[in-house]
C-alpha cells in the first residue's frame, strides 16, 4: 500500500507530465519550422519572380516641369 502511494502514483504523474512536455516541444518545433519554411519560400519567390511589370511603361517625367 505504501509502495503504491510513494512510488507508483508519482511515477505515473511524472510520466504523464513528461509526455505533455514532449508533445509541447514537438509542436513548438513544428511551428518554428513552418515559420522558417514560409519565410524562406517568400524570400525565394520575391527574389526569383520579379515578373511584376506594368502593362504599359511609365512616362518619363520632363525635367523642370
Amino acid at each position: 500500500m505504501l509502495l503504491d502511494i510513494f512510488v507508483t502514483v508519482p511515477l505515473l504523474l511524472m510520466t504523464t507530465i513528461a509526455r505533455y512536455i514532449h508533445v509541447g516541444l514537438v509542436l513548438i518545433c513544428l511551428i518554428v519550422l513552418f515559420a522558417i519554411a514560409t519565410g524562406a519560400i517568400s524570400i525565394y519567390r520575391v527574389r526569383e519572380d520579379k515578373t511584376f511589370v506594368p502593362h504599359r511603361p511609365r512616362r518619363k517625367l520632363l525635367p523642370g516641369v
